[in-house]
């Protein structure tokens, strides 16, 4: 917002009593008499000009003087159609009371037609709460086919100056990005000023003004993108007169406007078409139903019948802070985050059907590989090799369980065959596992030194800034894009990668090369570019929130350093308006589906109403995975730029994941030939789309969720000077030294043996397992219980029998 109109206006306004008339100086020579509704955040005032009230401004609390950050004009808008054309009417309203924290503006008026009209406008203000409740009604003594009546029309800011907008499922906007931008679709696909109302995923739209300008440079090209390291730098930036302010108008997109009918009209524009300011709005009948997408009037009119009453509702919030306290609002408004669907089906009946999925479905028995999707080539995967080792060993189904374990068993055999134990790090065909299989099923020293080798050619393709670049691998996908440019897609992924190593074996090299990657990383606030084989490299996209979650949860755990959990809850944040929080009757499928880019595919082909739920669900495991870290630590900035703002609790981000979770579960098919895959995308909420997915993704979140997280553990523990890292398929329940050595506590499952390396050790000269020698072996261990001292890389290696889950260990 520019700090003039803020200066001009604020100076004549001081602290004012609930519901006042007063009058100000809006230009010189000229008056308004204002009437007035205020609490102690948040004042709406109407404006009388002339002979009538034409608009309203809206203000809120900052340093004991009243500050101005939207108006509302004008206060109403009547469209109609006649034989001979339109009435577009624009009426201003005569009369005005208060009544303690209501302000109530009414009229009867007579249309350019002679038809006569009822208007009335409510606005009710809490006594503590920066949000104004906002009743719009109309009626018309005669039959009208209705176009358009506009309810709350505002106009945030001045110019066309803001620091964010959004309006969740369809616009992030950071800094100078216009909304309906032709960089992320061709025209005229790009306007999105009056999308769908399915297509939003919080129904919601906010725009925030203040805390700092940052103006993009003149010669800003197509892809000009503010938080992308080609633009960084070209930005001039100086501090704004006010912190961040976000007004936001929220509704409930169920509410029957005609006591039948749901799903009001929005309109979004960053900036307004005038250019004064940006454009949050509201209006009936329903698009697509009546109003074509990206209009402002029907073009089927809605026949309003004589003596009908139509009512638009909605609040409008005013608060200190970035975008995303819109959506911290919203929840509060609403309840928190909405309860789950009940699941389709148990936590037994689930693994049947994932057990299925992998066994049949996904399953190639010429080759005796898995498939990504149904009708994809086929591939080693130790990561389904993981899943169905625990499917086997957790399951109560006696046949369930041996079919299971016997496929882990095979597909082990022929990767040791064809490519040896370095195979079993394998990320074929997975979203989400990476490297489990070796800690839950052995050879975990040669796996390791395959993993070693892969991190240093990862390191070695690094930029010396600690990023990766966007390298497009052919013309069309040079297209998506500016080569070597870099955003969080093009680094997230594969710094989660490394951190991933450094948390697991200790190592420095990677954690520093890491911890670079991460520093650079604080200066994106979207996430986007996560998708560039096929999405334009600048839309948002919720999977490089996904990774950046991980790539800060994995540096917390390897060093302790709460600043990088703090990063890790804002790009968790950054997630939540991908999510639908609402749902259509009798759709089970959208409430948890998530969207995944606000964005397109080679420009054309439109991803805004359409969930991509692997994308999600990617996302789901890693906000569980921190969810579970922030039940035991809280995270603090320590100096990082990047502002939280939704103040989840555990429990809220484990209810995100399973609103998630049981959307893709009613999406699994559980019969026919597709039976326990899932489809790429939905339409409608009801149709699914090819490709079909195998159950990797719901698997991995439904074992979560059920206390059954297949990730890899570790343990730091100071001993002396050094600091042992210890990593274990099984449960780490205690790690300590002591005068007998070092002593463990491993749960896993009863009867099976567990894996574990311990980085950063001291050759030992004995090991007790719950008081038995466990044998020292001379070669790398595979699967027999004993021990292997690797002296080159000063790793520790164990295999070690359950003969119950639990059982204690002793390092001399």
């Amino acid at each position: 917002m520019g700090t003039k109109g803020l200066t001009t206006l604020a100076g004549m306004l001081s602290a004012l009593a609930i519901g006042v008339v007063i009058s100000v100086g809006v230009a010189k020579g000229q008056w308004a008499k204002q009437v007035a509704v205020s609490n102690e955040k948040i004042r709406l005032a109407v404006e009388w000009t002339g002979n009538s009230y034409g608009a309203a401004n809206l203000f809120v609390r900052y340093r004991q003087r009243w500050v101005p950050t939207a108006r509302w004009q004008p206060l109403t808008r009547i469209i109609y159609g006649r034989k001979d054309g339109e009435i577009d009417w624009m009426p201003s309203l005569r009369q005005a009371t208060v009544q303690r924290n209501r302000l109530l503006v009414f009229d009867k008026l007579t249309a350019p037609d002679g038809s006569e009209w009822e208007v009335k406008l409510t606005v009710s203000l809490a006594p503590t709460e920066p949000v104004a409740k906002v009743r719009c009604e109309w009626q018309c003594n005669s039959d009208r086919q209705l176009k358009a009546l506009w309810g709350p029309n505002l106009l945030v800011g001045e110019g066309t100056e803001k620091l964010w907008g959004l309006l969740p499922g369809v616009e992030f906007l950071y800094d100078g990005e216009p909304s309906s931008n032709p960089r992320d679709f061709a025209p005229p696909q790009h306007d999105r000023r009056t999308p769908n109302p399915k297509k939003v995923t919080i129904p919601l739209m906010a725009i925030t003004v203040g805390g700092e300008n940052l103006a993009p440079p003149k010669d800003a090209d197509k892809f000009f993108c503010p938080d992308s390291l080609f633009d960084l730098p070209k930005l001039s930036r100086k501090p704004a007169q006010l912190p961040p302010i976000t007004v936001a108008l929220l509704w409930n997109p169920l509410q029957r406007w005609d006591g039948e009918r749901i799903l009001p009209s929005l309109r979004f524009e960053s900036p307004s078409a005038e250019g004064k300011g940006h454009r949050l709005g509201l209006f009936i009948p329903s698009c697509p139903d009546f109003v074509p997408e990206n209009s402002d009037r029907a073009t089927k009119p809605y026949h309003l019948r004589a003596g009908q009453t139509l009512t638009l509702e909605c609040q409008i919030a005013v608060e200190f802070g970035d975008i995303l306290t819109a959506v911290r609002r919203w929840l509060k408004e609403v309840g928190g985050l909405p309860k789950p669907n009940p699941a389709p089906r148990d936590f037994e009946q689930q693994l049947a059907l994932d057990r299925h999925g992998f066994l049949h479905t996904v399953w190639d028995e010429q080759t005796q590989k898995w498939r990504h999707c149904v009708g994809w080539a086929p591939h080693h995967t130790p990561g389904f090799a993981t899943l169905l080792w625990f499917n086997g060993h957790i399951t109560k189904d006696e046949t369930g369980k041996r079919q299971a374990l016997e496929r882990v068993h095979r597909v082990a055999e022929l990767m040791l065959k064809d490519g040896g134990a370095g195979l079993f790090i394998s990320t074929a065909n997975c979203h989400i596992m990476r490297w489990e299989f070796p800690f839950h099923y052995g050879y975990l020293p040669d796996a390791i030194s395959a993993l070693d080798k892969f991190i240093r050619n990862l390191i070695a393709s690094q930029r010396p800034d600690g990023s990766w670049r966007f390298e497009p691998a052919n013309e069309k996908q040079a297209t998506l894009g500016r080569k070597g440019d870099a955003v969080l897609g093009t680094m997230a992924h594969n710094t989660a990668m490394l951190l991933r190593y450094a948390r697991i074996t200790g190592d420095a090299e990677a954690l520093k090369a890491g911890e670079k990657a991460l520093r650079l990383m604080e200066q994106f606030r979207v996430p986007r570019g996560g998708q560039t084989w096929e999405c334009p490299m600048y839309e948002p996209d919720i999977l490089p929130a996904a990774w950046a979650v991980a790539a800060y949860l994995e540096a917390f755990w390897a060093t302790g350093n709460p600043r990088w959990l703090h990063d890790a809850v804002y790009w968790a944040e950054t997630g939540v308006p991908f999510v639908y929080l609402w749902q259509l009757p009798d759709r089970p499928m959208m409430l948890g589906a998530t969207i995944p880019v606000f964005g397109s595919t080679f420009y054309t082909h439109s991803w805004l109403g359409m969930p991509v739920q692997w994308c999600g669900l990617v996302y789901a495991y890693q906000i569980q995975r921190l969810a579970k870290t922030l039940e035991r630590h809280r995270p603090k900035a320590n100096g990082s730029p990047l502002p939280l703002s939704l103040n989840f609790t555990p429990q809220d981000w484990k209810r995100l994941a399973e609103l998630i979770t049981v959307s893709a579960q009613y999406q699994q098919f559980d019969e026919g030939e597709l039976k326990g895959t899932y489809p790429d995308s939905i339409t409608d909420f009801i149709r699914r789309n090819p490709a079909f997915i195998n159950p990797e993704d719901i698997a991995v979140n439904v074992l979560a969720l059920n206390g059954f997280d297949p990730d890899i553990k570790t343990v730091r523990l100071k001993v002396g000077r050094r600091m042992l890292v210890i990593s274990s398929g099984a449960e780490i329940v205690d790690a300590r030294s002591g005068r007998k050595g070092l002593q463990l506590r491993l749960r896993y499952f009863a009867g099976e043996v567990s894996h574990t390396v311990i980085t950063n050790a001291s050759e030992p000269k004995a090991i007790l397992v719950d008081g038995q020698l466990l044998p020292r072996s001379n070669t790398p261990v595979h699967r027999t219980p004993s021990w292997w001292w690797d002296n080159k890389k000063h790793r520790l290696y164990l295999v070690v029998s359950h003969q119950r889950d639990e059982v204690a260990i002793i390092v001399k």
